[in-house]
């Protein structure tokens, strides 16, 4: 199902250099014959120390506007880093009255130019809008996209339908252009150019960043990502993705996928074929994929990918390396970014993939505390750039080398495992090395509940692309509770680089067995010291809870730390209203050392977990690895 319009009439580089009275660029028509710019490729993980820095560019109540949302990023063609996102006067999304906004850096993301518009919004009634940015650069001719919403006076939710550019009480879709590096834009409304179907009553791009393929028969194309709602499919929301064969003079749209999905992106693979990857709005706890053999016009069944936790949110997908060769090792690799949590718009994480994203064994966190929507480009410098929300009021750029990760390509995989209590049971964990050069293996351990235990034989050394299968053993006592439980297996490399990936394990429960029950694991210092403690030292501490059952709990804690207890803390490891079979990270919690701990050589956090549900109360003790302060 794909629709294409009357071409429309857009200005290009060299229309847009006379409207501005400069001398530049050649005409489109020139530009794409010399064929496209190079892109930028990240530099490997060898190349460099661990580096990560940020800076704020937009606080709320600076610069003009109240409220600052929804980050885009992307690079030009002669390497300014450009940085978009909302103005919000009343904080409200769509239909507010909100900017499209931009800033500038000239030297790789270390410094910013001042705040500009694309798209002013007017706060006087009538009132307009623009919300959501998403920038697509065409490496043939240098034109920028930003894609946005246009709305009047509905938003996604309740707008009506119709195409007419006009209507009120219909959100638009918006694209401006810009010709000349990003300076200037011309603005164009193609609500009907990418509304199929009169059953397509609303629509709005995702915001972040768009995609220009790179392999196969349709190289050069442009791709920007949409959620409509389908009246049609009961009201469902879908993805679907607006692409251009003609460097966006026209615009067309393919065959919406799935249905309870929401802000979406896509990402080229190694062989050509184009991976989406959305958030779910029918709050599953994970993203949802699909593939494209078409270059984005139809996809296939979209599943769960259970290696990437969200809590319903936007998140971010690209290539690595965007330059390499078609199948190669290296156009293989993918960065994923988004709240990496099931429960909280918290715990920024990027992660990275080696095989097209089959796998995920590696993720570090950039932000533990609230973070929302964020969005990846790589940077001429070799290094990645990462735009973020602080919390749902801020925007954050942050500058990265693949080293930072400090990951290893040597995936985890291991099929789900059902343990009675007081039994064992055996499975084998997969470890494979997907490097080009022998894997040395340090450790390979797994994080398991308090009194459970395990016993396997880590292999210590896997050839390049060789594969080594590791039988475990795993013994649950007969006191734990049933449930399902996610035990994390982590693999670390002599250089100190890790992979990981998490086991689902069921121990069956026993008929009757009261809801409410948790588990709670970890207690283990994050940071231990190699040179010795001494007194004022803080020492922290890091909890995973787990819901065991299927009926919302709320989880208490108290015990010898700070930052632990809701009664006399302001942070503490309090979750109200935990779901079922659900889990959370607590990170707060820290103990101060004194002299009568240095004394007594040791510390031990023992803490006491209480889980609340209607009238089931459960407790659980919990005493941590001993701390050796000698």
């Amino acid at each position: 199902m794909s629709v294409t319009r009357s071409p429309r009439r857009r200005v290009g580089a060299a229309s847009l250099a006379l409207a501005v009275g400069l001398v530049t660029a050649l005409p489109l028509a020139a530009q794409a014959a010399t064929g496209p710019a190079p892109d930028y490729d990240a530099k490997p993980p060898q190349a460099g120390k661990p580096f990560y820095t940020e800076q704020d560019l937009a606080l709320g109540g600076e610069g003009g506007f109240p409220n600052y949302r929804i980050p885009a990023l992307t690079v030009t063609n002669d390497g300014d880093v450009l940085a978009s996102y909302d103005g919000r006067p009343t904080a409200a999304d769509s239909p507010g009255p909100n900017s499209i906004l931009q800033r500038r850096s000239t030297d790789g993301g270390k410094t910013w130019q001042a705040q500009t518009f694309i798209h002013e919004g007017s706060t006087a009634a009538p009132i307009e809008g623009y919300s959501d940015p998403s920038y697509i650069v065409d490496r043939h001719t240098g034109d920028i996209f930003n894609f946005h919403v246009k709305s009047f006076d509905r938003g996604f939710g309740n707008s009506q339908a119709g195409t007419d550019p006009d209507a009120r009480n219909v959100i638009q879709a918006e694209v401006s252009v810009s010709g000349d590096n990003g300076h200037t834009w011309e603005h164009e409304v193609i609500t009907a150019d990418i509304t199929a179907e009169a059953g397509w009553r609303s629509r709005f791009a995702a915001s972040g960043q768009g995609i220009q393929l790179k392999y196969g028969e349709h190289a050069g194309r442009l791709i920007q990502q949409f959620t409509i709602i389908n009246s049609d499919k009961g009201g469902a929301f879908q993805a679907v993705s607006v692409y251009s064969d003609d460097h966006g003079e026209t615009w067309q749209v393919g065959e919406p996928v799935g249905v309870g999905m929401d802000e979406n992106k896509t990402v080229e693979l190694s062989d050509g074929r184009v991976m989406l990857n959305s958030r779910d709005s029918h709050g599953s706890g994970y993203r949802k994929v699909a593939i494209s053999e078409d270059g984005g016009q139809t996809y296939g069944e979209v599943v769960l990918d259970t290696e990437l936790p969200d809590p319903t949110n936007n998140a971010s997908i690209l290539r690595a390396f965007p330059n390499a060769p078609e199948g190669s090792d290296r156009a293989k690799v993918l960065m994923f970014s988004n709240a990496g949590s099931q429960t909280a718009r918290a715990n920024g994480t990027i992660r990275m993939s080696f095989d097209d994203g089959e796998t995920w064994p590696v993720s570090k966190v950039f932000r533990k505390e609230a973070m929302a929507y964020s969005t990846l480009a790589t940077l001429p410098s070799g290094n990645v750039g990462l735009l973020y929300e602080t919390g749902h009021n801020g925007i954050r750029f942050a500058e990265l080398n693949l080293a930072w990760l400090q990951g290893v390509a040597a995936p985890l995989t291991a099929d789900d495992v059902t343990v009675e209590r007081g039994s064992t049971a055996t499975f084998d964990l997969t470890v494979q090395n997907q490097t080009g050069s022998a894997l040395h293996v340090a450790d390979l351990a797994l994080e398991v509940p308090e009194g459970w235990t395990y016993e396997l034989a880590a292999p210590g050394k896997l050839l390049p692309r060789a594969t080594a299968t590791v039988p475990v053993s795993l013994t649950v006592p007969a006191e734990a509770a049933g449930g399902d439980y996610t035990v994390t297996a982590r693999l670390t490399d002599k250089k100190g680089n890790t992979s990981s990936a998490t086991v689902a394990v069921t121990v069956p429960k026993i008929a009757g067995e009261a809801d409410g029950r948790i588990s709670v694991t970890g207690g283990t210092l994050t940071s231990p010291k190699a040179d010795g403690y001494q007194v004022g030292d803080r020492l922290s501490f890091t909890y995973r809870v787990t819901n065991l059952t299927s009926a919302t709990t709320t989880v208490v804690a108290t015990g010898n730390l700070r930052d632990l207890d809701p009664a006399v803390d302001s942070r503490n490891c309090r979750w109200r209203n935990l779901p079922g079979n659900d889990a959370y990270n607590c990170t707060s919690p820290y103990h101060v050392l004194t002299q009568e701990d240095l004394d007594t050589g040791h510390f031990t956090p023992v803490t006491t977990w209480t889980s609340t549900s209607g009238s089931d109360v459960t407790v659980v003790e919990h005493t941590g690895p001993r701390v050796e302060l000698g």
